[in-house]
This record gives structure tokens, C-alpha cells and sequence, in this order.
């Protein structure tokens, strides 16, 4: 007999108690994960067509530089994912989120590490596999949005109509292209 997927409701609950260490450990993609970040799409009230936050990484970022993305970050040690939301959101756009309402597809993507703390190779360097968990999120208020500018330059809203101006990694096309249509099921199954 097949196990049954969790409800998007069971999957919340789930993710609201549990830390980057349980989703390791329960994780089996291969190769297993070694750190989780989370990505939260915030939509821009009463747009048509719907638009989501993006916010444009700083110029002296190590990786991708100047590229569009999603507002988050990592998950730290002991927190759970969704106070990870709520605590990336509000680090990188002083917005503060009031609900989760869904999680959407995420992805799997390898880097390297050149710190030698965290490898016992002579060259310094470590591949390391991340996680990243989507979320779409509601927040307080859009008109207060203040960027780390240690960490981003310039946000601005991104629907289907406008994704091509944006310059974003293949995988965070993808993102902001299933928070789209995330967002967009979502308002029809509220209404």
C-alpha cells in the first residue's frame, strides 16, 4: 500500500515544528542535504496581473551578484522552518509576515564552500548540497519595504508579463514562475 501525501494544511503544521536538523534527517533525496534556506514569495495586493516581491542580490555578493531572487535565507540551528520564514522575511524587507498560506515546489542545488572550518580537505574546499524550501506568505503591510543593503540593492513586483526583464538564475525563473501559479490557485480556491 502507498503512502498518502500530507495535506497542504499537514505539510504546514509539519514544517511550523520542525528544524533544518529534522528535515535532514528525514530527507531522502540524494545527495541528503546539508543545509536548508527557505524562499518566500510575498504578492502584491489586489494586482492584476498577480505580482510577486523580488529583490535584487548586492553587487558584492560572492554568488550571483546583481541577480533577481526571492526574499530569504537560511534556516539556523534549533529554529523551525517557518520561524525561518518569518525571520528572513523581515531581516531582508522589514515586512512582517502574518500568515504562511502555502509551500511550493523548492529544489536542490550544489555549491561549493572554499571555508576551512567546514572541510577537512587541504584545498579548502567543501560541495555542499542545499535545500530550499518556497513558501507564499502574506504580510502586514507592502508600502514599508526597507532592504539589508549588505545583502540587496533594489526590490521590485514581478508577474508573468514582466519576468523576462529580470535577470535570475534558471532555478529562480522557475521559483517565481510556481509562486505565480501558486498564488493564482490559491485565490480560486478561496473564492
Amino acid at each position: 500500500m502507498l503512502a498518502s501525501l500530507p495535506t497542504a494544511s499537514e505539510l504546514l503544521a509539519l514544517r511550523a515544528s520542525q528544524t533544518s536538523a529534522s528535515f535532514i534527517s528525514s530527507s531522502t533525496h540524494d545527495p541528503r542535504p546539508h543545509r536548508v534556506v527557505i524562499g518566500g514569495a510575498i504578492f502584491r495586493p489586489s494586482s492584476t496581473p498577480p505580482s510577486v516581491l523580488i529583490v535584487q542580490r548586492a553587487a558584492t555578493e560572492r554568488s550571483y551578484p546583481n541577480e533577481w531572487e526571492i526574499p530569504g535565507g537560511h534556516v539556523d540551528p534549533g529554529e523551525t522552518i517557518l520561524q525561518a520564514v518569518e525571520r528572513e522575511i523581515f531581516e531582508e524587507t522589514a515586512l512582517k509576515v502574518t500568515r504562511v498560506t502555502a509551500e511550493f515546489e523548492g529544489f536542490h542545488y550544489l555549491s561549493t564552500k572554499y571555508e576551512s572550518d567546514e572541510s577537512d580537505r587541504d584545498d579548502g574546499k567543501l560541495v555542499v548540497c542545499t535545500c530550499q524550501l518556497n513558501f507564499c506568505v502574506e504580510v502586514e503591510d507592502t508600502d514599508g519595504i526597507r532592504l539589508n543593503p549588505e545583502e540587496h540593492q533594489r526590490f521590485d513586483w514581478c508577474s508573468l508579463e514582466n519576468i523576462e526583464q529580470f535577470k535570475m538564475t534558471p532555478a529562480m525563473k522557475k521559483v517565481v514562475t510556481d509562486a505565480l501559479y501558486a498564488v493564482d490557485s490559491i485565490d480560486r480556491t478561496s473564492n
